[in-house]
């Protein structure tokens, strides 16, 4: 089986037509609209779907409030898909749609689903590199210049909950997601097996379940920028601002979004394969490396350590460092530095 990333994220809000210009504005584009729905689609072919909270179609909800009702991820192909309905028929209840899409839920109550997705993978886009003062890519030419951002695809969905063990044994061992960083007794990190984004979900601990955001990719930082800056305008609000995590190398803007959560712009991620080796993070020191505003932990988001992770997975729990701790043993450190 391969999964290939989210297919549709489809919500369920309270004030359809708010909703339906934040991702107008956001630069989604428009697949149809109607009193009910309003779907937007991403040139790799996902899509975003908005219902009224109200609307008989949806999953029941599993969040307080407008979100999230239903995570759809692409599968590459029937036979994959078939085999996936028989594997998760084994110890839960599945339905199909006429259209074949599969709807369950999965080991935190999260309301998920599935369906073949014929994507299509972002084009290299017109851009000759970045200069540096040690090597000049770019010879007698401008850069690419946007209008706005238009973002490609859907990077990444975040969520918090309470049993992060038991949440990522199901989407590891039903579902193929590869562990690719841990943050240390907070959260996970996993990709898709069919993607080499560094991570396509992403699960931290939290008290109830509850959703965080949803992440677009865009090409560039030059189109990221002109997408916060435009958004800026619009009167739509940012509570973090402009940052890069260490962690994945992602620049990201995150935007208050009315359909629940945040949406963000990111861009310039790391990519991985099966050869990669997972690693354990200080918290603050991998989620920041430079953003506009403060952050709880100042000092933590300039000095930490990445441990690469040699032996099996270990507990969520067990990864949290005790104030004196030192080095885990058997791990290669990493201080400062790209990762």
């Amino acid at each position: 089986m391969t999964l290939l990333g989210v297919e549709s994220l489809i919500y369920g809000v309270d004030d359809l037509d708010t909703c339906t210009r934040f991702y107008e504005d956001f630069g989604l584009e428009p697949a149809a609209k109607a009193s009910d729905v309003s779907r937007f689609r991403l040139p790799e072919g996902s899509t975003v779907a908005l219902h009224r909270r109200d609307d008989p179609r949806l999953p029941p909800p599993f969040l307080d409030g407008p979100g999230p009702r239903e995570v759809v991820w692409g599968v590459d192909s029937q036979q994959s898909l078939e085999a996936l309905v028989r594997d998760l028929r084994r110890d839960r209840p599945v339905s199909i749609e006429p259209d074949g899409t599969v709807h369950c839920r999965d080991d935190s109550e999260l309301c998920i689903g599935f369906r073949v997705f014929e994507r299509h993978p972002p084009g290299v886009h017109d851009a000759p590199g970045e200069n540096n003062l040690g090597q000049v890519l770019r010879w007698n030419r401008h850069r690419k210049w946007y209008e706005r951002a238009r973002p490609k695809q859907i990077n990444h969905v975040v969520f918090g909950l309470p049993d992060v063990d038991r949440a990522v044994a199901f989407y590891t061992g039903r579902l193929g997601f590869r562990v690719t960083d841990i943050m240390r007794g907070f959260g996970v990190f996993m990709r898709c097996d069919g993607r080499n984004d560094h991570h396509n979900l992403f699960l931290m601990r939290l008290p109830r379940l509850v959703f965080s955001h949803v992440s677009f990719g865009v090409e560039t930082i030059d189109e990221l920028m002109i997408g916060a800056n435009d958004m800026q305008r619009r009167g739509w609000t940012s509570e973090v601002g402009l940052g890069r995590h260490r962690i994945s190398s992602l620049l990201f803007y995150y935007l208050a979004c009315p359909a629940g959560g945040q949406a963000e712009y990111s861009a310039d991620s790391d990519y991985l394969n099966d050869e990669w080796t997972p690693r354990l993070w200080d918290m603050e020191f991998g989620h920041y490396h430079w953003l506009a505003a403060p952050t709880p932990n100042a000092r933590m988001a300039r000095l930490g350590v990445a441990e690469r992770l040699e032996g099996p997975m270990p507990k969520l729990a067990d990864t949290a460092r005790p104030a004196a701790a030192g080095k885990a043993p058997g791990s290669q450190a990493q201080t400062g530095g790209h990762s």
